[in-house]
């Protein structure tokens, strides 16, 4: 029996620093460009030129690094550590939004130093935050909670609540896309309570809606509305239309999962009305999806699949993926659902490839494979049915787990518990007022009642009679109570000899313990002989281990040397051997050319074209000897053999920029060469197959290695396709692989393409030219 579908949900982790659009930051970019002379003089240029470097690594590759080269430079010359320390939070930045957290770090690292030596709490704090959240996506939440929480301690300290809202939500917010409810709702009710505190309207509506996200994931529909309808207001009352459009969309999917499908409508067209008014396409994607998305659950299965391809169309004129895989995923839950088994497959093939890509969220690859595993099953494909039906498991338990759920619950009912206890003080001090007012009442009435009292005393000399007769009574009570001591002591023996019996049976376990406790002793020094013999082979294992990569490392560079030797060779047996050969011949030809006289036309013209060709062939030998080892290279290194091979290419259909740092170093000569051929490579694809317009080319190096990134504007490719692309590609693999770097590709149709190449200079120390 077929599932029902659960509608895909359009929840935004709206952090507060990072939820601006391109064309945002691009008008912040303009702005600040206009102000910026071409020749800075004074840091205060020079702290507008960091501003714009900060802004440039959200969309801007080689811009950044181009500003942040030109920062580093100019700080270092009037030895001006923050502009020094703002270049480097731009660089890691840059890599924080691209979703690249390990080449992040090292640039935060060296920006906290600088900020703690000239001692700016409020730049390490920040500092801090951006660390939570390089380790967050590294999925190292103990780390990034360290942070946060040094993070937390400075804005307390500096009495920052503003900044201590804004990590509380930002934490959350990331928390909540890497699925950790627990503590993404932590931080989320901390940045809710300062909020509240400050009356920061502009704000609450955003962190109620993801509080409303997370309790929606969880299944607690009544929370879930109640914060979506708290979102509601709030941004209705701050005019954030975009904002209130999407708590219209996410109250509208929790009605769906609830089949109150006309209450769902209606949130969805006031959504449709919000967006409408700020241009937000990304929204009424998503807003057509769910639409196609209610109409499977109806079973109109034909009236969805037009919907959603609406959908689809407003994501490519919005050229973004975000969604994307969602909208495919239900396109092809619904061919699945009419029995339509080839393009369903077809389909669920090309949101998993979307998904994977565009680097979606784990709720998105949760819809993907449960309603996959379904599909397969249907085709009889049992195996791959097991397989992806296991992967959604493993996504939707950390959601739907019941610790998970319950620690939700728990974290949420804390937060109301505070809230009332506040006001229950309140209510005590207003009732204390009130107690002591009563007690000033009380107190005359006291007096009062002393002066009754006295009169009663006089009465009392009647008593003392009856007082007297007691005393006969307490003389007999005394011999009752002596009989029964008696009694008390005959007990007291029969109870020690009891405790004595108690004490030798102690005594006996007390021996019988000695005896277990030896036995495990014995143990665990045997497992602790038995692990020192492990621990001894594991080191000599390492040990063999570390030598074998030596050899290897050694023998891969041997190799890489006795290439360029080779081409070395071959480049001057081409120059100076078959290219002085030829050179002879041209010029044997053009003194026979002005001897020759008295011949027909036709030979002439067979002459001619025979002396053309011999120059022609001089050239190409010439240019194959250059291209093999350039003299740029060997001389002045690799900027300028890079520099030189761009200035021969014909910039009339591309432009092509190169920005480098740190490269006055000096590097090993085969890391040299892999780079040019690779960086040569490179751009010899982009020009023959990209169909570019802009190229841009940047080569950084610090302590540890070098970076270089390659990035066009052009067509792009199927990120699948690299394996099929044929040699050069692999040959550019193997080359980086023999130097212990990594290369990745980031690339799909339409949307250009990345190379990012990282290369380790460890081994430099060890390994010297020959």
């Amino acid at each position: 029996m077929k599932k029902q579908l659960t509608p895909v949900c359009f929840f935004i982790v709206c952090a507060l620093f990072s939820f601006d659009s391109n064309a945002q930051y691009q008008k912040e970019i303009d702005s600040l460009k206009a102000v910026i002379p071409s020749v800075i003089k004074d840091t205060g240029q020079l702290t507008k030129l960091a501003q714009l470097s900060f802004f440039q690594s959200f969309t801007d590759s080689a811009g950044t690094f181009k500003n942040t080269q030109q920062l580093q430079q100019l700080s270092a010359k009037w030895n001006y550590k923050p502009g020094l320390a703002a270049a480097l939070r731009a660089n890691a930045n840059y890599f924080i939004v691209k979703r690249v957290p390990q080449k992040a770090l090292p640039y935060l690292i060296q920006e906290y130093q600088i900020w703690q030596q000239i001692k700016r709490p409020v730049e390490v704090a920040a500092n801090h935050a951006m660390l939570g959240q390089a380790y967050t996506l590294s999925a190292d939440y103990s780390l990034a909670t360290e942070h946060y929480n040094k993070a937390e301690l400075l804005y307390k300290q500096l009495n920052d609540q503003k900044s201590l809202s804004a990590l509380y939500h930002n934490a959350g917010a990331m928390l909540t896309e890497k699925t950790e409810p627990k503590l993404a709702l932590i931080y989320l009710i901390k940045s809710l309570e300062i909020q509240e505190q400050l009356n920061d309207t502009k704000t609450i509506g955003l962190t109620q809606n993801n509080i409303g996200r997370l309790f929606y994931q969880t299944k607690n529909y009544p929370k879930a509305i109640e914060y979506f309808q708290k979102a509601i207001v709030s941004n209705n009352l701050s005019k954030d239309w975009r904002n209130l459009g999407i708590a219209h969309v996410n109250l509208a999917n929790v009605y769906v999962d609830m089949n109150d499908y006309s209450t769902a409508m209606s949130e969805l067209n006031k959504s449709i009305e919000n967006f409408i008014k700020v241009d937000f396409k990304r929204g009424l994607q998503v807003v057509y999806n769910n639409l196609g998305a209610m109409n499977i659950r109806q079973k109109n299965y034909e009236a969805a699949i037009p919907l959603l391809q609406k959908g689809l169309e407003l994501a490519k004129m919005n050229q973004t993926t975000a969604g994307v895989a969602l909208i495919e995923q239900n396109i092809a839950y619904s061919y699945f659902l009419t029995d339509q088994y080839e393009k369903a497959l077809e389909w669920f093939i090309k949101a998993e490839k979307t998904a994977i890509e565009s680097k979606a969220d784990e709720y998105s690859f949760g819809e993907i494979y449960n309603h996959r595993a379904s599909l397969d099953s249907a085709m009889g494909n049992y195996k791959s049915g097991l397989e992806y039906r296991s992967k959604f498991v493993a996504i939707n338990e950390k959601f739907m787990g019941n610790k998970v759920i319950k620690e939700v619950n728990e974290l949420q009912t804390k937060y109301e518990t505070q809230k009332k206890e506040y006001m229950i003080s309140l209510l005590n001090k207003s009732d204390s007022i009130k107690s002591l007012t009563i007690a000033n009442q009380q107190l005359a009435i006291n007096r009062n009642l002393l002066k009754i009292a006295e009169q009663k005393l006089k009465l009392s000399d009647a008593n003392l009679q009856l007082i007297s007769d007691s005393l006969l009574l307490s003389e007999q009570n005394k011999k009752i109570l002596q009989a029964q001591l008696d009694s008390s002591v005959s007990e007291e023996k029969i109870y020690r000899l009891s405790e004595q019996n108690k004490i030798k049976a102690l005594e006996v376990n007390r021996k019988n313990n000695q005896i277990i406790i030896a036995v495990i002793s014995m143990g665990l020094i045997s497992l602790f002989v038995y692990y020192l013999h492990k621990r001894k082979q594991n080191i000599q294992k390492s040990i063999h281990q570390k030598e074998l990569l030596i050899q290897q490392k050694n023998a891969t560079i041997d190799i890489i040397n006795a290439e360029e030797k080779e081409r070395k060779r071959i480049a001057s047996d081409l120059h100076d051997g078959v290219g002085q050969m030829m050179s002879a011949a041209y010029m044997n030809l053009q003194a026979i050319k002005d001897q020759i006289k008295n011949i027909s036309p036709d030979d002439a013209d067979l002459f001619s074209k025979s002396l053309s060709l011999v120059k022609e062939s001089c050239d190409e030998v010439r240019q194959v000897s250059h291209n093999m080892m350039p003299n740029a290279l060997l001389v002045k290194g690799l900027a300028k053999a890079v520099q030189e091979f761009i200035g021969q290419i014909s910039q009339r259909n591309i432009k092509i920029n190169l920005a480098t740092e740190g490269i006055s170093q000096s590097l090993p000569s085969h890391v040299e060469g892999v780079l040019y051929r690779v960086i040569q490579e490179s751009v010899n694809n982009v020009i023959k197959h990209a169909e570019a317009s802009l190229l841009d080319i940047s080569i950084n190096q610090s302590e540890d290695g070098i970076d270089v990134m390659i990035e066009d504007n052009g067509k792009g490719f199927e990120i699948g396709q690299i394996h099929k692309e044929g040699i050069g590609l692999s040959n550019i693999k193997s080359r980086i692989h023999y130097l212990g770097g990594t290369v990745e590709w980031n690339t799909s149709p339409g949307n250009g393409t990345l190379v990012a190449i990282y290369i380790p200079l460890t081994q430099k120390v060890n390994n010297s030219d020959d």
